[in-house]
């Protein structure tokens, strides 16, 4: 499973009141794990928001939305301990919010299957390939480049293109996936608000 580990260094480079604190403290777990969980929050309402705007493609095809968004919100975690916090979103294609993406066909397999149609949106083709009867037909496209389409023959004898066949896809870096560098900063910041202000009642 791909995934991404982000990690913030707010005590030491974003807040010098916090930093003039935590000298105070013989323990910053109980610091770092109101930091994490501020910055869970903020990815996991993030990736929720972005659930329900980035319909595009099932838009396109007139099909329901996978909800591949509200998944890796599912998917995100956060581990903290005396030294750091870190927010770790286990989930395919995340990786693309830092760095462009080149996804290939998996082991034994030469193409990556792009859905044409509703019907095939968010099913993997070989689920669906023995009971549509579907088989593979080349054509070509304006420019005169062979491509490759999965689909089948129905009934009036026309050809329904379920999947395009391609070798890879590359996708290009979307910092927009996740919350910024500054909305992590500020919710790593007001977790550790929160932390300082409930030790100080417990302390009065």
């Amino acid at each position: 499973m791909s995934g991404l580990s982000l990690s913030v260094d707010v005590v030491n480079r974003v807040s010098p009141a916090i930093q003039a604190v935590t000298r105070e403290l013989t323990d910053l777990r109980g610091l770092h794990n109101a930091m994490g969980y501020a910055a869970r929050t903020l990815t996991r309402n993030h990736l929720i928001e972005l659930a329900g705007s980035r319909h595009d493609t099932a838009n396109r095809l007139g099909a329901k939305p996978s909800g591949h968004w509200a998944q890796a919100a599912e998917d995100t975690t956060f581990e903290s301990d005396a030294n750091s916090a870190t927010v770790t979103i286990a989930h395919p294609g995340i990786g693309r919010a830092m760095h462009d993406v080149t996804i290939t066909p998996g082991s034994g397999k030469k193409f990556l299957t792009i859905p044409l149609i509703a019907q095939a949106y968010d099913l993997r083709a070989a689920a669906v390939w023995a009971a549509e009867e579907l088989f593979i037909a080349k054509a070509k496209d304006q420019s005169g480049k062979d491509y490759a389409v999965a689909g089948k023959r129905l009934s009036d004898g026309s050809f329904q293109a379920w999947y395009l066949l391609v070798p890879s896809v590359h996708q290009a870096q979307d910092r927009s996936l996740l919350p910024s560098d500054t909305e992590y900063e500020r919710a790593a910041v007001d977790g550790a608000i929160d932390y300082l202000q409930f030790v100080r009642r417990s302390l009065s």
